[in-house]
């Protein structure tokens, strides 16, 4: 069962233009939601999954995104985090509206690389590099400024970001949040992949899981992540394969079933759409 509303309405008090906060949690499983607000997230501690519009891959300490107006995101912290109970799940998260800056702001020539920029990040931005490291330490110094200075601060931080070439778009067309009741539906259906995608699963159990009809649940999900289920599936299989190929000394086939692929030839077929290589490939890679 979903525990959270669709439409996130942030905390913006009346008076400021933005809002900068640190959030920590020992449970930082923030469920399948969107909001109006522009989000720039730095992750300050713990690692897991994150599903950003269509796309799903790991998150961890030091990554930093920019995620568009109304984009649907859902990140979940991993379950050894829990289980070792050394670190604790954190972000920064700076959330901004255009009208916050003022109606015309982002509209003068000076603004043209920062709009540019607010035009991509609906397909949700991902900073690597020096530019990674650069853009961290300025999201950390905006928590510590106040009036001007913090302002200035975060102005500077997107003229830099708009004019990095170290980042990348997540998805390759936009996925936007659309009624009242995507948040609680995507995230029961993103929370039960999660933690069942390495079995067979059943067209028919996750649509019942959102009480719709087998059919109206294929529209549905086509419509809200431009995917089948059994690619969703594959996402998640995949994603925890590269984690495995990473992490583990396991053999490439071993891997495979792991993973809930029952076919060694499908699994290096699927591998290779997701990542652009074999598994091999991406194991000597890293």
């Amino acid at each position: 069962m979903a525990k959270a509303p669709l439409l996130q309405k942030l905390p913006i008090s009346k008076g400021n233009s933005f809002l900068a906060h640190r959030f920590e949690s020992p449970y930082f499983e923030t469920p399948w939601h969107y909001h109006e607000e522009f989000e720039i997230l730095l992750c300050d501690g713990g690692w897991g999954k994150k599903y950003v519009g269509n796309h799903l891959s790991e998150y961890k300490e030091g990554d930093v995104l920019f995620l568009g107006s109304n984009l649907p995101h859902w990140f979940a912290a991993d379950e050894s985090i829990y289980i070792e109970k050394k670190v604790k799940p954190a972000s920064i998260v700076i959330q901004f509206t255009k009208i916050g800056f003022g109606e015309s702001f982002f509209e003068l020539e000076e603004m043209n690389k920062i709009q540019e920029m607010l035009q991509n990040s609906a397909n949700g931005l991902e900073f690597f590099g020096t530019s990674r490291e650069k853009f961290a330490h300025q999201i950390k110094s905006i928590l510590e400024k106040r009036g001007v200075k913090r302002f200035l601060s975060l102005v500077m931080l997107l003229e830099d970001m708009s004019r990095s070439e170290e980042s990348s778009k997540l998805t390759l067309n936009p996925v936007l949040g659309r009624s009242s009741l995507d948040s609680p539906r995507m995230d029961a259906i993103l929370q039960f992949l999660s933690a069942n995608f390495s079995r067979e699963i059943r067209l028919e159990e996750v649509a019942d899981l959102v009480q719709m009809s087998p059919a109206g649940f294929c529209r549905y999900l086509k419509s809200r992540t431009q995917k089948t289920l059994i690619e969703l599936v594959n996402d998640f299989r995949i994603n925890q394969a590269c984690k495995l190929l990473h992490e583990s000394d396991m053999k490439v086939v071993e891997v495979c079933y792991e993973v809930g692929f029952s076919n060694l030839s499908n699994f290096n077929r699927q591998f290779r759409k997701l990542t652009k290589m074999s598994p091999k490939e991406y194991r000597n890679s890293r």
